[in-house]
């Protein structure tokens, strides 16, 4: 995207306050997957920082939001990260991060340890450290301790802007409480000076994504910096009831709308326009593979790296990882299927 669609200079303050977005928006701009794939492996072997850590110290939720698998298919797991373990696992992973998301597909504040994951990141100086939370299991001394720990953005969960659609769609979750947090996040923040951002990511269906059309009458004035707009994906919730092709169109319109309005609150938005039926295979496939790292107590990256045995580098060079990336930018290689990580990353708009 070109930088007349950044929004102007509070928006252009913002890229230089998360500096992971205009990283982001650099890596739109290099259109060759080869070229980016040479820049990975030479970060690697020199030590650089270039992917993103998505971490779930225990892979179980409070809620059961309707289009999740948590709601249905997926039952908790008791496994857990020690506080060793993580340690273990950042001197290993986070030196080479430029960005660490604590929580992906679980809920991280259902882990005691969970401020002190963000102080292991902090403490391997990694760029950008990221909390991802529905929100309702947060305290005042909860963001308190986060905003000490020199947290770069709190991203909040919020499918509804209405009592009646929040609570249904995020089954458990308590409307007054979501309220509760954003006011005290957004009042503990204007009176430390710590330059936390707030983002908001709303999952769109069927039955919410006009409601997008007031985020900001409900949602405004607690200082949201970015505004993520993901069409919901089929990943085994009760409630799927897709962005469908009879209203595709509507959607559009909706996100539009939002484009002046995200302008004039100097938000960021990023929203998931070319391809919200997730059939298409993203471009940066090869890309993501090699820059999205999960991490959670039933697999660490991948099945066969020991990660209680070899650091991340060592496992690289034991498996050949850059004889075979170099191979990826030199001959044409089978296209793997569409996996999650795929779906996840990389399919937003920058507006």
């Amino acid at each position: 995207m070109g930088e007349e669609k950044s929004g102007g200079k509070g928006q252009l303050e913002y890229f230089k306050m998360v500096q992971i977005y205009r990283l982001l928006k650099v890596n739109r701009m290099i259109k060759s997957n080869r070229i980016k794939l040479l820049l990975i492996v030479m970060a690697q072997l020199t030590h650089k920082r270039y992917y993103s850590v998505r971490i779930d110290p225990v892979f179980a939720c409070n809620l059961r939001c309707r289009m999740c698998y948590f709601s249905k298919s997926r039952k908790p797991s008791s496994s857990k990260f020690t506080l060793e373990e993580l340690k273990l696992l950042a001197k290993s992973i986070f030196p080479q991060a430029l960005q660490v998301m604590v929580g992906c597909g679980a809920e991280p504040t259902m882990y005691k340890n969970f401020v002190k994951v963000v102080k292991l990141a902090k403490l391997h100086n990694v760029p950008h450290v990221g909390l991802v939370t529905n929100g309702q299991l947060l305290s005042g001394e909860n963001i308190s301790d986060l905003l000490n720990a020199e947290l770069n953005e709190l991203t909040i969960s919020i499918h509804g802007t209405c009592k009646e659609t929040y609570e249904h769609l995020m089954t458990g979750a308590k409307w007054d409480k979501i309220h509760f947090i954003l006011n005290e996040f957004n009042k503990q923040r204007k009176r430390s000076g710590f330059k936390t951002s707030l983002r908001v990511n709303f999952t769109a269906n069927a039955d919410n994504y006009t409601e997008l059309a007031n985020f900001f009458d409900v949602f405004g004035k607690y200082g949201v910096n970015t505004l993520q707009v993901r069409p919901v994906m089929d990943i085994g919730g009760e409630n799927y009831n897709a962005i469908s092709p009879e209203i595709i169109t509507k959607y559009y319109n909706v996100i539009d709308s939002l484009k002046a309005e995200c302008k004039r609150n100097n938000v960021l938005l990023l929203a998931n326009t070319q391809n919200p039926s997730y059939k298409k295979r993203n471009p940066l496939s090869s890309i993501i593979e090699e820059t999205y790292k999960y991490v959670s107590p039933e697999m660490v990256i991948a099945k066969d790296f020991e990660w209680q045995k070899e650091t991340y580098s060592q496992y690289l060079k034991r498996t050949k990882w850059a004889g075979k990336t170099l191979r990826k930018i030199f001959h044409s290689y089978k296209k793997q299927p569409i996996e999650l990580a795929e779906k996840y990353s990389s399919q937003y708009d920058f507006f």
